[in-house]
């Protein structure tokens, strides 16, 4: 009975599981009166939200500052520091903590939610806790003395700073601003703080490692991924700062002073690959504008971080494998090594399936929300499933997201893509799907004619 239950129960299942599981609670003490304000949030509007905190996505169909009590904005801000983590992570620690040793299963299912391969998860995982709490210590401390600046007081301004920073470095996207981070555009303390937050928290807890094994001298060359992942997050940035300043410097960004349109164009060029935040208004891009954030919400932050999306390496195999076979080359090769085959089959299979998730929610949500603009659906499935949080807005609550609008099974649909976005295609896909044993055998090749 017990091995048939660990043959049901496999690692990506238990992790599937065990975030609905999550959300489901959250769900519940959001539903309580003593959660909102004005009156008891519907189930399917705590579900949301909920899902939402724990899957790091931010797209709302509440206001948060003006709808949820303090105790429903610390539902929140712990559902986003469990999304953001992991659950499996923070559970893991514990056990470490603890002087509990890992079983061989915990340790599977560690490695599965953390995507770390490389042994000694133990450390790792305690690492992870460590960076994560340094970080939103320090960026709650600034953010504290900046709201305080500007005539908040030290109550309001350390909840405000601890929930920014958390929701920052988990590349949640929640604020606790009606109108997102809009009102600071000018406060460069702030929207300093919070990008490089975010923007760190997205880099991964493999090459935050590396780094800081690098400063300690602990390590004299970065690995292959932390090269690939700086390369490629260094480009996305400036390419995406470039096209926003330039295509937006007439629109969004008219009324700013050149300094003030530097910083925001580098702003919303970061936040699209998973933050959430918004300094400029969404809803009034240019189409052009749009495009290139659809991208980047795609492509989203780097693995083993706090972020979604395909992920940057995926992305960046994608196009070395593209180039190497124009060129007739077998084999990928960077920074003086040859990659295995077998990651560049699991980016395209990662891209393929994150492109199926999206075609079959545009294609739901065209039955239901069929009074909304191709775009504007298309907009928010992205951002659901890249756990972006970015949004056109809502046609009749310009505090909450385009969801705002939407039938309860158009929420249902955007649920269920942040779901998917949160966890991954692949172990959704695993999860579902019983998996085979080795093969003993194979069988015959034949062509098949492609293209």
């Amino acid at each position: 009975m017990l091995q048939k239950m660990h043959r049901i129960l496999t690692p990506p299942r238990i992790i599937l599981f065990g975030y609905i599981i999550i959300i489901l609670i959250g769900a519940c003490l959001l539903s309580l009166p003593i959660a909102s304000i004005s009156s008891r949030c519907s189930f399917i509007d705590s579900l949301f939200t909920s899902t939402s905190s724990v899957c790091v996505t931010g797209l709302i169909v509440k206001n948060t500052p003006l709808d949820f009590t303090r105790f429903g904005k610390i539902v929140i801000l712990i559902l986003i520091q469990l999304g953001g983590l992991g659950y499996m992570t923070i559970a893991s620690s514990l056990f470490i903590v603890l002087r509990k040793k890992l079983s061989i299963r915990q340790t599977t299912m560690t490695e599965e939610a953390t995507g770390y391969p490389f042994g000694k998860i133990g450390k790792f995982v305690l690492q992870i806790v460590k960076f994560t709490i340094g970080f939103e210590i320090l960026g709650t401390f600034i953010l504290a003395f900046c709201f305080w600046g500007l005539g908040f007081n030290w109550i309001d301004a350390i909840f405000k700073g601890l929930f920014h920073s958390v929701s920052a470095f988990c590349n949640a996207g929640f604020t606790l601003f009606s109108d997102n981070l809009a009102q600071f555009t000018r406060e460069p303390c702030i929207i300093f703080t919070i990008s490089i937050l975010f923007i760190i928290g997205g880099l991964g807890f493999i090459v935050l490692r590396e780094i800081y094994q690098r400063i300690r001298k602990e390590r004299i060359h970065f690995s292959l991924h932390t090269k690939l992942v700086l390369l490629s997050t260094i480009v996305l940035l400036g390419i995406g700062t470039f096209l926003i300043l330039t295509i937006e410097w007439n629109g969004v960004l008219a009324n700013l002073p050149f300094g003030h349109k530097l910083g925001a164009s580098f702003f919303q060029s970061a936040t699209p690959r998973t933050a959430g935040f918004q300094i400029v208004n969404v809803g009034e891009y240019k189409l052009t504008t749009r495009l290139i954030s659809l991208i980047f919400m795609f492509i989203g932050a780097s693995p083993g971080g706090t972020g979604g999306g395909i992920k940057t390496t995926t992305t960046l195999l994608i196009f070395m494998s593209i180039y190497g076979y124009f060129r007739g080359k077998k084999d990928i090769n960077g920074f003086g090594r040859s990659i295995d085959n077998q990651f560049t089959k699991r980016a395209f299979i990662i891209t393929s399936v994150s492109i199926l998730v999206i075609c079959v929610g545009m294609l739901i949500l065209s039955l239901s929300e069929s009074n909304k603009s191709f775009m504007a659906l298309l907009f928010e499935v992205t951002s659901a499933f890249g756990t972006v949080g970015l949004s056109i807005g809502s046609a009749i609550n310009s505090a909450c997201s385009l969801s705002y609008d939407f039938t309860n099974l158009g929420k249902v649909v955007i649920i269920f893509t942040m779901l998917i976005g949160r966890i991954g295609s692949l172990t959704i896909g695993t999860a579902i799907i019983q998996t085979v044993g080795r093969e003993t055998f194979k069988l015959p090749k034949e062509a098949v004619l492609t293209g």
